[in-house]
C-alpha cells in the first residue's frame, strides 16, 4: 500500500519532490515486506490488525538430570483458503507475484530517487509499472481475507496430533537425560508470534513468564514433523542437520531428504536466535493438483494421510532418542576429562 500510495502521489502531484517522496514510500513497502518474509519487526507490524492468541505448553520430565532440552512445536492455527492456493497454477502465479512485488518496489524506490536527483520525469512511467505488479498482488491478498478458513486437518492437527501421541509415548517411557517440553503455538499462519512469544519472553513478561521458557541448547521441531523433509528457510544449524541425517539413517525405509523451506515456520524464530532447529513436514511427490491440500478447503481428516502419522511419530521419536544418547555421551566424556 505504501508503494501503491507513492505511484498515485506522483502522478497527482507532478513536482520533483514527490519523486522524493515515493521513493521512500516504495522502500518502506520493500523494507515491510522483506521483514514479514523473515519474520523480523517493521513499522508495518504497527499497523496491521491484531487480536488475542494463546499457547498451549507442557513439559515432560526425564527419569534422570536434566541435562538437554527438547521442544516439539506444532501450531494451532489455520489459514485460509484464498484463491491462489486453489491449484498448482494459482500458487505458482501468485509466487512469481510476490517476488516480483518485492522488486517492483526495490526498483521503483531507487528509480524515483533517481527521477528526484536529475530531475527525470519519466521515471513515473517505471513507477506505474511497478504499481501494476503492486496491486494485481494486493487484489489477491486482500480476496484472502474474504474467504473461509480451512478446516487444517493436515496442516496442522495431523501435527498437533503426532505431538500429543508422542507426549503419551514419552509419560510411559521417558528420556534419561531430556527434558521434553511440547508448545502449542497460536499464530504461525501470520507470522509465527506465538512461537516468538514462546522462545524469546521479554523483561515485561515477569517471573512467571520466564519460568516457562526453556533455556538455549535445544531442538525445535517445527510445525509439522514429517518423514520426507527436513530444513527449513534459512540455513539450518548444523548440529539440526546431523541429527536429521542421523535419524535419516537409522530409518532408511523413511526416505527422508532435505529442502530449501516453502514458506516461514515456527522453527525459524529459534534458528534466528541461534538455536538447533528443525523443520519436519510430509509432503506428497509429486505434488498435483489432486493431492495438494495445504491451505484448502479440502483439507479433511478424509485427506490424513496415517501412514504419514505413524512415519512421522517414528522420526520425531528416533531424534528425541538420539539427542537423549548425545546427553549421555556428553556426560560419559566430562566424567572421563575428571
Amino acid at each position: 500500500m505504501a508503494a501503491l500510495l507513492g505511484a498515485l502521489l506522483v502522478w497527482l502531484v507532478r513536482e520533483r519532490w514527490m519523486m522524493a517522496v515515493a521513493a521512500l514510500l516504495s522502500a518502506l513497502g520493500a523494507w515491510g515486506m522483506f521483514a514479514e518474509s523473515d519474520l523480523s519487526r517493521s513499522w508495518m507490524r504497527r499497523l496491521l490488525p491484531r487480536a488475542a492468541s494463546r499457547n498451549a505448553v507442557g513439559v515432560l520430565s526425564p527419569t534422570g538430570e536434566v541435562r538437554r532440552r527438547a521442544v516439539l512445536c506444532a501450531h494451532l492455527d489455520t489459514h485460509r483458503t484464498p484463491i491462489f492456493y486453489s491449484s498448482t497454477a494459482w500458487y505458482m502465479v501468485f509466487a512469481v507475484l510476490v517476488g516480483g512485488s518485492f522488486i517492483s518496489m526495490a526498483v521503483a524506490a531507487l528509480a524515483y530517487a533517481l527521477g528526484a536527483l536529475f530531475d527525470w520525469s519519466w521515471v513515473r512511467w517505471i513507477g506505474l509499472a511497478a504499481a501494476a505488479i503492486q496491486f494485481l498482488a494486493l487484489l489477491l491478498c486482500l480476496q484472502a481475507d474474504f474467504t473461509p478458513f480451512t478446516v487444517g486437518a493436515n496442516d496442522n492437527a495431523s501435527g498437533a496430533g503426532v505431538a500429543l501421541v508422542v507426549a503419551r509415548r514419552l509419560a510411559a517411557e521417558p528420556l534419561a537425560h531430556t527434558e521434553v517440553w511440547l508448545a502449542f503455538t497460536g499464530c504461525e499462519e501470520v507470522g509465527a508470534y506465538g512461537a516468538a512469544a514462546f522462545s524469546m519472553p521479554t523483561p515485561r513478561a515477569g517471573a512467571r513468564r520466564r519460568a516457562h521458557h526453556p533455556r538455549p541448547g535445544r531442538l525445535w521441531s517445527g510445525p509439522l514433523p514429517d518423514r520426507r523433509r527436513a530444513d527449513p528457510e534459512r540455513k539450518t544449524n548444523p548440529k539440526a542437520l546431523a541429527l536429521a541425517r542421523r535419524a535419516a539413517y537409522e530409518l532408511p525405509d523413511l526416505k527422508m531428504h532435505g529442502q530449501t523451506g516453502l514458506a516461514f515456520t515456527d522453527a525459524l524464530v529459534a534458528t534466528k536466535r541461534g538455536l538447533i532447529a528443525l523443520t519436519l513436514s510430509t509432503l506428497p511427490s509429486p505434488l498435483t493438483n489432486d493431492n495438494l491440500h495445504w491451505h484448502r478447503a479440502s483439507d479433511t481428516l478424509a485427506h490424513v494421510d496415517p501412514d504419514a502419522l505413524a512415519d512421522t511419530h517414528a522420526v520425531v521419536w528416533q531424534l528425541l532418542q538420539l539427542l537423549d544418547n548425545v546427553s549421555a555421551e556428553e556426560n560419559r566424556k566430562q566424567q572421563e576429562q575428571l
